[in-house]
Formats: structure tokens, C-alpha cells, sequence
């Protein structure tokens, strides 16, 4: 006779109640509820709506970041005439030029305009942040480059000058935003690690570079190359540092197996956890174990100092580039005058 055991543990409880939910699958679960909110919405008012800030962000599938993401809808006003008072609604007021899109009857802001409106009253970190999501590795869910990003906030930013307007407030905002911003990230927490790392004096690391490993060298004689992507990465030191978070879920054996190889190719691999981003000091930590190794690798000292603020990093940034291009200048220059005649 069979007996069917109904009792279970705790821990089986969890894992029972527990989905693994990848970012493309939440991001579609999170548009499909507030199409559905907004359709209901749409059928009440008799005038078109158009959906602004994150519930614009939502229905075009951007990742949203936390202190953006606002649970009620929101909806734009191009006059003050035309501002809506609706129960549990949010309207918000733009008088510049802005591009929509249409997803069947409901009409939303489009992101680079998105983008433009947030610069007015969020701050620069969450300019970076939503960049970032505009402008993922992931095909799926990339919108465009930094340079289509550039391209049309200059033509919103060109028609308000011919219309001989005063610039919306957050435009220098969003031209530092642009310098610390990076194509093809994968998360939040991959920008932010690599924001940390900068503020504190660290090198600006590459993202998501892709890592070649050649049989050889650790690995099985006659096995095919192996090609990683790291998530932040010095090359030239070959040090990768990476965030562990939930996404790796699942993937225990493969991230074992891959951290391996990587060693055996002789690359250093730290990673990061949210305990190692929750506080000032655990931020401090980090950063200098990340400096030491890098001191390690390529024979001098890498100081690191208390975080500066982003927009000091980007006054750095820009001398930096400055002082690289009268270095490029200078040895232009020097080429030429030894240069043979002729």
C-alpha cells in the first residue's frame, strides 16, 4: 500500500513558494499589469491620455530604478489647461518638445523624452542609473546607444533654443550624466559598483568586456575557447570585480566552473554582494581590496579616498580627458617635428 507523506520542512516550504523570475520576464510581467491599468484608466477619461515618467518607463519594458518607480500612474500635461485632476492619477506638466510612442490605443512619452523629464527634479546618480537600462548588453531590452541618446536630447534641445526658450531645469544634469553613463550593462547594481569604485578613486573600469579563454593554461588540451563576459572589468591588470546577486540563481555549478577557468587564465575575481554596497564602511572595504590587487597586478601604489560626489567625479573625468588630449597633442607634435622631410 502506498502512503502519500503530506508533512514537510521548512526549508522545503520556501523553495515550494520560491520562482526564480528573470529581469525580460519581470520586466514583460510589469508591462502587461500596467498596459492592463492603463487600458481601465483610458476607458474612463474621454479625451486621449498620454503616460509620462515610470509608467511610460513600465509599458516600454525599462527597467525602472527604485527611487524613480512610483506605483500610481501618471499621465503629462503639455498646458496647464489641459492638467488632469483624476483620484489616485499623477499628472505631471511639460511644455517642451516631446516624442511619444503608441502601444494600440494607449500612447505613452518616449524615453529619450522620459529620460529629459526626470532630469528636472530627480537627481544625477538616478540619471546614470536609468541611462545605464536605456542602453543594455541584453538586445531585448536596449532602446539605443549613447550617441542616438546624445543625437535626440540635442534636437529637443535645439528646438527649444529656436523657439527661444529658456533650457528645462536638469540640462547640465543630464551632460554629466552622459559622461558617467556606459552601454551595455546588465543591472542596477552593476552601474552602482562601478559608480562606487569611481567616486573612490578607482580607475574607470571597462563593462562587460568579453574574456577569451584559450585551451591551455589550466584548461583540457584539445577543448574548445571558452568566451565570458565579465561584468566590470581592468584588462590590463586582469582583474575582474562582479556583482552576486540573485540573477545567478540556478547557475551555481556553471559560475564555479567559469570562475575557474578565469584564475587558471591567470585573472583575479572579486565579487560583490549587497552586504559589501549596504554602508559607507562596507563600501571602503571593498573598494581597497579591489585597489590592493590592482596595486598588486600592475606595480604601483592605487589610492583610494573617501567618496567624492558624482559631480566632482565628472569635473575629474573631464580633466582627465583634457590632460590625455594635450598629451595625444604634444606627442603629435613630436612626431612630426622628427619626421623626415618629404
Amino acid at each position: 500500500m502506498n502512503t502519500v507523506y503530506h508533512q514537510e520542512s521548512g526549508l522545503l516550504r520556501q523553495a515550494n513558494g520560491r520562482r526564480v523570475e528573470t529581469t525580460s520576464v519581470r520586466l514583460l510581467r510589469i508591462q502587461a499589469e500596467t498596459l492592463v491599468r492603463c487600458r481601465e484608466l483610458q476607458a474612463r477619461v474621454a479625451s486621449p491620455l498620454v503616460f509620462a515618467l515610470s509608467t511610460a518607463l513600465k509599458l516600454l519594458c525599462i527597467d525602472v530604478p527604485g527611487e524613480l518607480d512610483h506605483e500610481e500612474l501618471v499621465v503629462v500635461a503639455v498646458s496647464q489647461k489641459t492638467r488632469r485632476r483624476i483620484a489616485g492619477v499623477r499628472c505631471v506638466y511639460w511644455s517642451y518638445p516631446m516624442r511619444q510612442m503608441k502601444l494600440g490605443n494607449i500612447a505613452c512619452v518616449a524615453p529619450d523624452t522620459t529620460w529629459l523629464m526626470y532630469a528636472r527634479k530627480s537627481g544625477l546618480r538616478a540619471l546614470v542609473l536609468l541611462g545605464d537600462a536605456l542602453m543594455r548588453r541584453d538586445s531585448d531590452q536596449r532602446w539605443m546607444a549613447l550617441r542616438d541618446l546624445r543625437d535626440l536630447c540635442h534636437e529637443t534641445h535645439e528646438a527649444i533654443r529656436a523657439d527661444r526658450r529658456r533650457m528645462p531645469r536638469g540640462t547640465a544634469d543630464c551632460r554629466r550624466a552622459m559622461t558617467l553613463m556606459r552601454e551595455n550593462t546588465d543591472s542596477f547594481r552593476e552601474s552602482e559598483l562601478r559608480l562606487m569604485l569611481m567616486s573612490h578613486g578607482l580607475p574607470t573600469p571597462q563593462v562587460n568586456p568579453a574574456v577569451e579563454i584559450a585551451p591551455g593554461a589550466g584548461v583540457m588540451a584539445g577543448s574548445a575557447r571558452r568566451r565570458f563576459f565579465l561584468d566590470l572589468a581592468y584588462p590590463e591588470a586582469k582583474i575582474a570585480v562582479e556583482y552576486d546577486g540573485r540573477h545567478h540563481a540556478g547557475t551555481w555549478e556553471y559560475d564555479v566552473q567559469r570562475r575557474k577557468l578565469l584564475e587558471d587564465a591567470e585573472w583575479s575575481c572579486i565579487n560583490a554582494t549587497w552586504q559589501d554596497l549596504r554602508d559607507a564602511a562596507s563600501r571602503m572595504s571593498f573598494v581597497r581590496s579591489v585597489a590592493m590587487r590592482l596595486s598588486r597586478r600592475i606595480g604601483r601604489e592605487v589610492r583610494v579616498h573617501e567618496p567624492m560626489t558624482l559631480r566632482r567625479l565628472v569635473m575629474r573625468l573631464a580633466r582627465e580627458a583634457r590632460t590625455a588630449d594635450k598629451d595625444v597633442n604634444a606627442v603629435s607634435g613630436i612626431q612630426r617635428a622628427v619626421a623626415p622631410p618629404g
